[in-house]
């Protein structure tokens, strides 16, 4: 597959239209239908049963993942753009079948005019055609982004496409459907009809898994006969066709990490660190994935985990995950905020205490959140607000594996992964005197940071997927808003998040598109004040340089230029308006920044 290419002037579309008006197409009629019988799609089908059958089990779960009840439909063509499959509820078909959008009937561009797949077959690298781009004015009420699916030897087999009505067009779909169309192509490559033994093998252990990967096949003589183009890519285009797989690994040992699985003995043999699934609580955040690989192969090594971050950044989703990784996933998570129990009474919860052992306890006892996790993971939050005395009793069970009750003498033996977090930074109370040092490294094995929703590179894609949960599935986020979300702090990072758009989409119900005016008071209050605070100071006279703003605001300035001027695929005009300046000021602003935006 070739990789995406930023083409900020849509030449590619251009030159699309201008070959469909060089076909006899007209923008107002249908164009010619070539559509096989019945017999026909079956034939066509059976020669595409294995590339169906890796498409059911790669792509559909993704597609129901992120479209589910979506006006939207996945699509699977042969190299010729006739469609053989297609995926999605059944009764949002009979609106795209009116523009013969079904399996059986051919898209290609010289058909149906610009259109994704037609456009992607041409071209034969990813295509995204929204609305009123399509060249036949009856295709203005979808969306389609379309991936070609080539073979091993960059043969196009076939065409990936999703496509949905306009107004519910997402901006991550040419991202999913290129990820869709990576893991078809390496199972693809995997199935060789020589293949005996396949090598993955990546810079990094997160990739591995991911697409990304640099694959071999080997047949039973242990002869590369097949690889993926990343595969080339990471050993410098060396050939590898024939050679043999014994001194790629040899070749592999000191530049990646890899793995391996033999075709007759299913059970794959790492010979690296084992592989983890990408982390489900981010959707591009590479902070996030290296914690959780790095975090998911120490969870069983007996090793404490503490996570750092602040208030809402997702700790405790994090630790659930993690414990769901984890050999003990079977037996309980146990939880306890450390901040939210009143200090004489936190040891009493964590300890456990005996029948009587202060006025107005349990004449029965209490066991603890300690002895109630044994076998299982205690989770300790905002562990800087456990009291010394608590601190003290806890690292002794953690060294004696042994708890003792609050007014017993009486001890019990315990086996528990533990499991702190913390919006403070741990090492700064220790010299302050507020944390005991020898527990904090104890807990300290090994420290995992949780960025701030503000730093996230996959902001847009949670905003999208809280507004899909509680929204009604047409419903959109009009461009001015997603700005304004995407420039704003999150003070309360994914708590606020969640919050604020699921109240502004169970209040917006029934409305097409989710703008400023369906948020509530408070929070449009909080978003004109931040407006008002980080983006006023770009409203400089083009002519005048304020050279009274501090060097963090200009700091603060520079991040928010950069952020707008990337996620706009580098457009200057819509850069400017977003920020409310000029052209020229982002011109020279950029140039000062070091950046040729001329091109």
């Amino acid at each position: 597959m070739k990789q995406p290419t930023l083409n900020h002037n849509l030449h590619w579309l251009d030159t699309s239209w201008h070959r469909s008006k060089q076909a006899g197409l007209l923008q107002h009629h249908e164009g010619e239908e070539w559509r096989l019988d019945r017999v026909q799609l079956e034939e066509r089908k059976q020669q595409l049963a294995h590339l169906i059958d890796i498409s059911t089990r790669f792509a559909v779960p993704l597609f129901e993942q992120h479209f589910s009840r979506t006006k939207s439909r996945l699509i699977l063509t042969d190299h010729q753009g006739v469609i053989v499959s297609e995926w999605g509820e059944r009764r949002f078909a009979n609106k795209f079948a009116a523009i013969a959008l079904e399996s059986g009937v051919c898209w290609q561009e010289n058909l149906k005019g610009t259109n994704a797949i037609g456009t992607a077959l041409i071209e034969k690298s990813p295509i995204t055609v929204i609305g009123n781009q399509h060249f036949i004015d009856h295709h203005h009420f979808i969306s389609c982004s379309a991936c070609p699916i080539f073979d091993h030897q960059h043969n196009l087999i076939a065409i990936l496409d999703i496509t949905s009505e306009q107004q519910i067009h997402q901006s991550d779909t040419p991202a999913l459907i290129q990820a869709m169309v990576k893991m078809i192509e390496n199972e693809w490559l995997c199935s060789h009809p020589q293949g005996d033994t396949r090598l993955e093998f990546a810079l990094s252990q997160p990739i591995l898994g991911s697409g990304w990967q640099g694959i071999a096949v080997a047949d039973r003589h242990g002869k590369i006969v097949a690889h993926n183009a990343m595969a080339g890519q990471l050993l410098d285009q060396a050939p590898l066709i024939g050679k043999s797989l014994d001194a790629l690994i040899a070749s592999c040992q000191d530049r990646f990490v890899y793995q391996m699985q033999n075709k007759s003995n299913t059970s794959t043999t790492f010979t690296s660190d084992p592989f983890v699934p990408s982390c489900p609580l981010h959707y591009g955040e590479p902070r996030i994935e290296q914690a959780w690989q790095q975090t998911c192969q120490l969870i069983d090594q007996d090793i404490a985990i503490l996570i750092e971050g602040e208030t809402g950044a997702g700790k405790n989703e994090f630790v659930k995950q993690l414990h769901q990784h984890s050999k003990r996933s079977q037996q309980p998570l146990i939880a306890v905020n450390c901040s939210a129990l009143p200090k004489d009474l936190l040891e009493a919860e964590l300890f456990g205490y005996a029948p009587g052992a202060f006025t107005g306890a349990n004449p029965k006892g209490y066991q603890g959140k300690i002895r109630a996790s044994h076998q299982g993971t205690l989770f300790l939050d905002e562990i800087a607000d456990m009291p010394l005395e608590a601190q003290a009793r806890l690292l002794h069970v953690l060294q004696d594996k042994k708890v003792i009750p609050v007014g017993s003498n009486h001890s019990h033996d315990v086996d528990i992964y533990l499991i702190t977090a913390s919006q403070e930074n741990l090492a700064e109370l220790v010299k302050q005197g507020r944390f005991r040092q020898d527990l904090y490294f104890r807990i300290n094995g090994f420290k995992a940071t949780l960025p701030p929703l503000r730093e996230r590179q996959d902001k847009q894609a949670l905003i999208e997927k809280i507004h899909r949960q509680y929204a009604d599935k047409s419903q959109c986020i009009d461009q001015p808003l997603m700005d304004t979300l995407l420039r704003y702090p999150w003070p309360g990072n994914l708590r606020e998040l969640d919050s604020a758009i699921k109240v502004a989409s169970l209040l917006s119900k029934g409305l097409s598109c989710l703008g400023f005016d369906q948020l509530v008071d408070d929070f449009k209050q909080r978003l004109r004040v931040d407006h008002s605070k980080n983006l006023t100071p770009c409203r400089v006279d083009d002519r005048q340089e304020n050279d009274e703003v501090s060097a963090e605001l200009k700091a603060t300035i520079e991040q928010t230029l950069l952020s707008t001027y990337y996620r706009l695929q580098g457009n200057i005009s819509q850069t400017a308006q977003a920020l409310g300046i000029s052209r020229n000021t982002v011109y020279r602003k950029l140039k000062k920044l070091g950046i040729d935006s001329s091109h």
